[in-house]
């Protein structure tokens, strides 16, 4: 079995699950993970040493063009191979599915136990016709536990994915959870013997792969003292929450953790009432704020909030809404995304009047009846250089200076990232001393006081380790 990691510090949990259900039933896979800047021939040269007699492909959006191509490879040069697809990529295949010319199974769902019975037919001699293989979810207390798998080495070197429940209660029309019918949970007395054994491992960053942690206010309360009490100060906790369906029970919980212990997702994606109407996102963005401001002010969690360009019926107004708020919030991190028509979702079968998307992964809208195909560009390249300023934590203090420019922080930076983009025509490969000149030139053309800005900026490159530059603004 094997995928492409965004990058090496990435456990491909996926795998494991799938292995440790294969070596129940007698058999012993071998795992083998790539990275996708990894080319495909390397790839292919690399599976074909181990002399596979069947593969299967953890496919991805990030890796599906990658893995496609070492497919393509694989079957020019090996067909004996039987080659199998599966993976969150794969949920909206059909029979008609391109990748069925190369590959000889697509399984559509949850693969435990539908590898597995592939895998017993081929053994036995008994081939399966080619095509897709539908997998019902299975009974989550009969999975067995993939967390013997990690090896020493991920456990030092790589993040260590966890989950504790699959599915997700809400129903939003971009995201393929929507297609789960409940939430589904894991024993917690199996799930915590298992956190309990990583912790005496050395695990200390514990990432949950779960939808939506607060669906259940026991086992979050559960959980979360599970971690308070066995834990040393270290350790870390990172997962998704929604904020309006926060109970105060959890939120004296969270309290009750060290700073930078937990590391919060939290759901927003949109502030405007009728495009969450038209997703199917019943979220209060007054309760939401609420939280978010409980967070800020009474724990030392680091907040995460996502905000999405390009959903049915959004325009530049609602997007402004949405992120000057958050801003002003004090959140630590605001990912602005571009939508994306993902297969399998109730969004791919929509028809938005005006809408475009790109067909080919990872399949982000082009532009929508509100937002032009040159305000969604702009709207990337928005999205790129607030990651490198704020998310990145390099100049985030700096630009407090910028939110003097204008009433609405997210005009401000609008006129910045356009600003930037005029000067330098790239959003990537920019060192750290050009994007504080360029902070700084700005601020300066905006007219505020050239010795606050440089000292400001100064500042905040200077005390970030490894700085060796010499940073002189004011010459």
């Amino acid at each position: 079995m094997t995928t492409a990691n965004a990058r090496y510090f990435h456990c491909a949990f996926g795998l494991r699950r799938l292995e440790a259900s294969l070596r129940v039933a007698g058999y012993h896979p071998h795992v083998h993970e790539f990275t996708i800047q990894q080319s495909p021939f390397e790839i292919a040269e690399a599976l074909l040493a181990l002399q596979p007699q069947v593969i299967g492909f953890g496919v991805y959006i990030w890796n599906v063009e990658l893995l496609n191509h070492v497919a393509e490879i694989l079957h020019a040069v090996s067909p004996g191979i039987v080659l199998i697809f599966g993976g969150p990529e794969m949920l909206g295949e059909t029979e008609e599915s391109l990748y069925l010319n190369v590959v000889d199974y697509v399984i559509r769902g949850e693969g435990e136990r539908a590898l597995t019975e592939l895998i017993r037919q081929l053994d036995a001699g008994s081939k399966p016709k080619k095509g897709i293989i539908d997998a019902s979810p299975p009974d989550l207390e009969e999975l067995p536990s993939p967390y013997d798998l990690y090896t020493d080495e991920d456990i030092r070197n790589r993040i260590v994915y966890v989950e504790s429940s699959r599915g997700c209660p809400y129903r939003c029309t971009f995201c393929l959870s929507s297609r789960d019918e409940r939430v589904r949970y894991f024993s917690l007395d199996s799930f915590l013997a298992a956190m309990r054994v990583l912790l005496d491992r050395g695990v200390r960053l514990f990432k949950f792969t779960d939808r939506t942690f607060n669906t259940d206010e026991r086992r979050v309360l559960e959980i979360m003292d599970f971690f308070l009490e066995q834990s040393s100060g270290d350790t870390q906790l990172h997962f998704e929450i929604m904020p309006d369906r926060i109970s105060p029970a959890v939120l004296e919980k969270i309290e009750a953790f060290p700073g930078k212990a937990l590391h919060l997702e939290l759901g927003v994606q949109s502030f405007s009432q009728e495009v969450q109407r038209r997703i199917r996102r019943n979220q209060n963005i007054e309760r939401t704020m609420e939280t978010i401001d409980f967070l800020r002010n009474n724990t030392g969690a680091a907040l995460h909030a996502d905000l999405i360009v390009g959903l049915p019926g959004e325009d530049t107004t609602s997007v402004a809404i949405g992120f000057d708020a958050l801003v002003n919030s004090g959140v630590q991190e605001i990912q602005v995304g571009l939508l994306k028509r993902l297969k399998g979702t109730p969004l791919a079968d929509e028809s938005d009047a005006g809408s475009a998307f790109d067909a080919t992964p990872p399949y982000e809208v082009l532009q929508t009846q509100h937002l032009s195909f040159s305000d969604i560009q702009g709207m990337k390249r928005f999205a790129r250089y607030f990651d490198l300023y704020y998310n990145h934590g390099n100049f985030s203090k700096s630009l407090e200076l910028l939110w003097q420019t204008n009433p609405s922080p997210f005009h401000a930076f609008e006129e910045f990232a356009s600003y930037i983009w005029q000067k330098e025509k790239r959003t990537h490969g920019l060192p750290l001393a050009q994007l504080a000149k360029l902070l700084f030139s700005f601020l300066h053309y905006k007219g505020l006081n050239r010795e606050l800005a440089a000292h400001t900026i100064e500042m905040e490159f200077r005390r970030l380790p490894g700085r060796k530059d010499v940073l002189d603004l004011l010459q």
